[in-house]
């Protein structure tokens, strides 16, 4: 096998290539400094290849790709050459064996990169799950009154270890009128349905039962997935398939069938749980429960249906979610509106529980009028309109509709089309923050606001809608910040209703034509206006045209009629364009926002004309398949975000855009001129994509980025990568990816005075030690590290004063975090994604040491989430989520499991028998 084979070389080169009497007979003819080198260079590259079989290995077993490596190592005839240098010196065996294995990793490398292309492994137009990512939940969410259903629903989901461990012993033993329970249903797959009325909190407490730390050591693999009302097969499976391997481009060309096979393998098995939110119907389960392979492992479905003849249909196990207590709803409003200390004025007592009162009993209800509330600026005369309105809604009526109308009455003028925007996208979308702000400032939503980019206003735009509950936060970037966000699928409900009303929103499903709107929402797999439909819409009616279908494909069919001609954002992003793109497009010269995803050359499609673009998009739907871009495309006058394919070629433009402030990819070759970044003085993100060996002096106008806050580097084909002589200024997130540098190189990244966030992927550096340097990395918050062949990492907590969130994925030679790190009071959060689990243990033992440490004091613990190990840890039941007990308490947990674990090899003593069938029968009759 061409691991072991990798495995065994970097022994011979890292241990016998560096025996002393070998360095001598080279620094005898001069060459050690060569050897050395060379030797050192080997050592990277092989770990890196290393790494990669690995990698492949865990995924899904891709041993064909053995084949392509075989070629590249013979330890036999390295150690017959190593023979030859001690016996007759002959050092130009070696070195000439040496400089051939140095010559066919290379062509191992692109390769290598040929496979990650081709299988979609690291394509921009597939979206691959990080699964790290799981871990990065909000935590500071209001909960109230539902630990107690929290804790209740983690038994019925974990209780099977303790079981698997009773029936174990029952197995070895010789009482016989037991045994009808060792083959208990509780090792079998199970349902556990949660169900209740829209708006009760269910998908809320699925959410925290699938977080739980319980939860995530009971189970190898969890994923989850929103149905929705108009849920497809196919994208069930996909999205629970993304959420355990990487999705490719030949997942999409799959079948649901094909799809769902893969998905059993996967699980096959595996300890798993599955979760699915918001099933409305039960023919998807009748479909997709046929891809859970029954594992006789405690496997378990958790599922939120607001139907009970749904749940009942699904299983037995049912769980209702009952409405809270009148005083849980209280605290909860006090709370949210007051803060943590509740303390409510007198004057706001009376009349805040008359409101609670009028909730209803919904959790829904009682979030929006306390996101409504506390940003009333304590204006009593809202708070009695509130209460009145509340007081009025029938039995039938909906109160969610009634609040949320109350809630829009009450935004200030610029939030109000903002949060409307929300409509246009489809039920359960988890819609990118960049995405929707982009989307904001061509739809003229925001303003300019004293000192700050329009960008940063949406930014606050989006924040206060967060804080009045009407938005939820969906996911956080590893630096804390809102990566994605959505909505409640009962507040999106009373958005399209009542912009469908007002004649703003149109949504198309199936072949309704499209009526007069100004939003124009396409939710089907056809383009939405044809000859037959268009007359339907007035000539200056549909400002914007939004496409959110699956698998559609365009090939010649004409895209634009006269009622699109005013038309601001068109965003075809799903679109699978096969013929570049219908040059028509350049007439609609109001378009503002520009999203295509095709295939072919666009490099006659006259960009030029669409002088008001402020947002560009541009992507190819084949990784394979580079796109032709004209290269000025940066000097459209407008222009403020430019995303492109990392291998199109773009010119900085001749003159200075002050406007332009996000621009993903720019290539950079040996070939080109320098570019002059004094030509986009305002930039605040770059991605860089770099060909060809750069001297470090190339990219120096870095410096001249005064506001650039966040800088990728990507690399292709380059020798060595070299980091830029100079750095913007004020940096504030940087990304390196494929770099391949030394460790010692990151003594010059410690040093930028402004770092928050650093994220070092794909080998962005090599080597076995990482020392970091005592004064580096001052202002560092988050540090993420992912595929690193990085061993020995000698660090303390001098050298991340700062540092709260820490993300190591990959990392399969690392076995320790740095033990001083529990000195490190602001770290709060320690990711670990397929690592092993002597890494997960040490970093257990620093949250251990630092909840003793911080015992009596506000600072926030450690948590220490896992995503994978290559040796699971013992499953630990009492393990609590905001803190982690102490080693004493694990190691007592431990030796229990242990205990029950060896009866299969020992007797067991009548006591222990005797309390092992009392809690069993216990266990039983609870679970009856």
């Amino acid at each position: 096998m061409a691991l072991d084979g990798v495995t065994s070389l970097i022994k011979i080169v890292e241990q016998d290539l560096m025996e002393p009497k070998l360095l001598s007979i080279f620094d005898a003819g001069g060459m050690k400094v060569w050897l050395l080198q060379t030797i050192e260079m080997l050592s990277a590259k092989l770990c890196i290849l290393q790494a990669f079989l690995e990698e492949r290995k865990m995924c899904n077993g891709w041993f064909w790709f053995d084949d392509n490596v075989a070629g590249i190592y013979d330890e036999y005839e390295i150690k017959y050459k190593l023979g030859l240098v001690y016996s007759e010196a002959k050092c130009g065996h070696l070195i000439w064996t040496l400089k051939e294995m140095v010559r066919e990793i290379e062509e191992v490398e692109e390769w290598m990169l040929i496979v990650k292309k081709e299988t979609g492994y690291e394509g921009n137009n597939i979206k691959v799950w990080d699964t790290y990512r799981s871990a990065l939940d909000p935590e500071d969410e209001v909960m109230v009154g539902i630990h107690s259903d929290i804790e209740t629903i983690v038994n019925r989901l974990c209780y099977s270890h303790f079981m698997r461990s009773v029936f174990t012993i029952l197995r070895n033993s010789n009482i016989h009128k037991f045994q009808k329970y060792v083959e208990n249903p509780v090792l079998k797959l199970q349902v556990i349905s949660l169900v209740g009325e829209g708006g009760i909190g269910k998908t809320t407490l699925a959410k925290r039962v699938y977080g739980n730390p319980t939860t995530i050591a009971s189970f190898h693999i969890r994923a989850w997935v929103v149905l929705s009302k108009d849920a497809k097969f196919k994208e069930i499976l996909i999205g629970l398939l993304r959420c355990i391997s990487p999705i490719t481009s030949e997942n999409y060309d799959m079948d649901y069938v094909q799809i769902g096979k893969q998905l059993y393998k996967s699980l096959m098995g595996k300890k798993y749980l599955i979760f699915l939110d918001d099933i409305w119907d039960i023919v998807p389960w009748i479909v997709i429960q046929e891809y859970f392979p029954e594992n006789l492992n405690g496997s378990r479905i958790l599922v939120t249906t607001r139907s009970k003849e749904v749940a009942e249909e699904l299983s037995a196990n049912l769980y209702n979610v009952k409405h809270q207590t009148l005083e849980d709803h209280w605290e909860l409003f006090s709370r949210k509106v007051f803060g943590q200390s509740h303390c409510v004025p007198s004057e706001y007592e009376k009349i805040g529980k008359r409101i609670v009162r009028g909730c209803g009993g919904l959790p829904l209800v009682v979030v929006l009028t306390s996101g409504l509330l506390m940003t009333a600026k304590g204006s009593l005369e809202i708070w009695r309109d509130v209460a009145r309105t509340l007081d009025g809604v029938g039995i039938y009526d909906d109160r969610i509709s009634k609040i949320v109308s109350l809630s829009y009455k009450y935004l200030p003028s610029h939030l109000k089309a903002c949060f409307y925007y929300f409509c246009v996208f489809p039920e359960d979308s988890e819609i990118l923050v960049k995405k929707l702000i982009n989307l904001w400032v061509a739809e003229g939503f925001i303003k300019q606001h004293n000192n700050m980019s329009l960008e940063e206003v949406g930014e606050s735009y989006l924040h206060d809608l967060i804080n009045r509950s009407l938005v939820q936060i969906n996911e956080l970037s590893i630096d804390g910040k809102v990566k994605s966000c959505n909505i409640h699928d009962r507040v999106h409900e009373v958005c399209v209703r009542q912009a469908i009303d007002g004649n703003t929103l149109w949504i198309i499903k199936d072949y309704y034509a499209p009526k007069a709107c100004h939003w124009l929402s396409c939710q089907t797999s056809h383009w939405p206006i044809t000859r037959a439909s268009y007359g339907n819409c007035g000539p200056d009616e549909i400002h914007s045209v939004l496409c959110f279908g699956k698998d559609v494909y365009h090939s010649k069919c004409r895209l634009v009629y006269p009622c699109l001609k005013l038309l601001r954002v068109l965003d075809l992003s799903l679109v699978k364009c096969s013929q570049g793109m219908p040059h028509e497009i350049t007439d609609l010269v109001h378009l503002r926002y520009l999203a295509l995803n095709t295939i072919g050359s666009l490099y006659k499609f006259r960009f030029f004309k669409l002088k008001n673009l402020v947002t560009l998009i541009v992507t190819s739907w084949m990784e394979k398949r580079h796109l032709q871009l004209p290269c000025d495309i940066l000097d459209l006058p407008q222009l403020r975000y430019l995303h492109v394919d990392k291998r199109c070629s773009q010119f900085l433009p001749c003159l200075v855009k002050n406007d332009l402030q996000t621009l993903y990819w720019l290539k950079v070759s040996s070939s080109d001129e320098k570019p002059n970044f004094r030509m986009v003085p305002n930039l605040m993100e770059l991605g860089i994509y770099i060909e060809g060996q750069l001297a470090p002096s190339h990219l120096g106008s870095l410096v001249h980025l005064h506001l650039l806050e966040k800088l990728k580097f990507e690399v292709g084909r380059v020798e060595r990568f070299c980091l830029p002589t100079g750095s913007p200024p004020n940096l504030k997130k940087l990304t390196l990816c494929y770099t391949y540098l030394p460790w010692k190189e990151m003594d010059t990244i410690g040093k930028l005075p402004h770092l928050e966030v650093l994220k070092l992927k794909d080998f962005a550096f090599c080597g076995p030690t990482w020392e970091p340097s005592e004064h580096d990395f001052r202002e560092l918050k988050a540090l993420l590290i992912s595929r690193s062949n990085l061993k020995h990492w000698n660090a303390s907590s001098i050298n991340f004063l700062v540092l709260e969130r820490l993300v190591l994925s990959y990392c399969w030679e690392l076995k320790q975090v740095p033990i001083n790190f529990a000195k490190i009071t602001t770290l709060n959060l320690i990711v670990l994604e397929c690592c092993y689990s002597s890494l997960v243990t040490s970093a257990m033992q620093i949250s251990s040491a630092k909840s003793k440490a911080l015992k009596g004091k506000a600072n926030c613990p450690l948590r220490v989430r896992k995503v994978g190990t290559k040796v699971e840890l013992p499953i630990i039941e009492s393990y609590e989520e905001e803190s982690v007990k102490s080693s004493e308490e694990n190691s007592v947990e431990t030796s229990k499991e242990e205990s029950v674990g060896s009866s299969k090899e020992e007797s067991i003593s009548g006591f222990h028998l005797i309390l092992t069938i009392q809690l069993f029968v216990l266990c039983v009759f609870l679970l009856q």
